[in-house]
This record gives structure tokens, sequence and C-alpha cells, in this order.
């Protein structure tokens, strides 16, 4: 799919931030301590504007979040898709983890589960090579286990 030219910057935006993560994590730690925000550091070395929210984790280590601001039919849902794509590959570097999907309306909840069901969909196909075949989506309603 053909990216459009705003698409292309904020997933630019994304991967600059996702890329200084990784240089601080590794500087802000030593041993099982945080010295520092390495997520703060990393969102003010990339540049990307705004001002940085900080979160920590139920341990209180840093915790990494950004919000992408798409107007409505500005290709959100592909955007999400990309994203995590970036993350695995360069944050994380694994092709697997969890993806919690939050929208705002059912009708909304109902298209995105439909196009992420389907397996010819394009954004199904998508995830399915970002998680190398392991991609299980999961209803609102679905119990889940570690």
């Amino acid at each position: 799919m053909k990216l459009k030219e705003y698409q292309e910057r904020a997933l630019t935006q994304v991967k600059r931030f996702l890329e200084q993560l990784v240089v601080w994590r590794a500087k802000a730690r030593e041993g099982d301590e945080w010295l520092f925000d390495f997520a703060e550091k990393a969102w003010e070395k990339a540049g990307v504007g705004s001002m940085y929210v900080k979160k920590k984790d139920g341990l209180q280590r840093p915790l990494p979040v950004f919000c992408l601001k798409i107007p409505t039919g500005g290709g959100k849902t592909l955007l999400a898709v990309k994203t995590i794509d970036l993350v695995q590959s360069i944050y994380t570097q694994q092709q697997s983890g969890l993806v919690v999907w939050i929208v705002p309306t059912l009708q909304i909840y109902r298209q995105t589960l439909l196009r992420l069901k389907d397996r010819d969909d394009p954004y199904r196909q998508h995830l399915d090579i970002v998680s190398a075949g392991r991609t299980l989506i999961l209803e609102r309603t679905d119990a889940f286990s570690p």
C-alpha cells in the first residue's frame, strides 16, 4: 500500500523515537536499576515535538508511550499495523508480543475486527508477516492467558 505523505512523516517520527529508545534504554540501565527515564530522554533526542508525558509501569520502571493523532479517514488502522512492525523490528527486536487494540466506538470495533480477522485483508497480511504467522485476533469477550 502506498502511504500518503503525512503517514510517511508520522512513521518517520515513530521510527526516530524507537531508535532513540534503544540507544537511551541501554545507557539508562545499570544492573536492575534505572538511572533516569530513558523514554523521556529518547523523546527529547528524537525531536518529534510536543511535550513528553512520562509513564511508569507497575514496578515503577519507565514505560515508553506515544500517540498518533490522525484525522478521521486518515488511515489510523494502517498506521497502527505499520507501527507494530516498527516496534517489533526496532525496539523489541522480536516477532512476538501482546498488542491491545482499543477503538472508541462499537462500529469501529466491528469494522476493525472484520479486517483483522480476514486473512486476505492487507492489514491482516502485514500483521501475519510481522508476527511470523502467529497473529491471534481475540475479541473483547474472549478469555486469554499468558
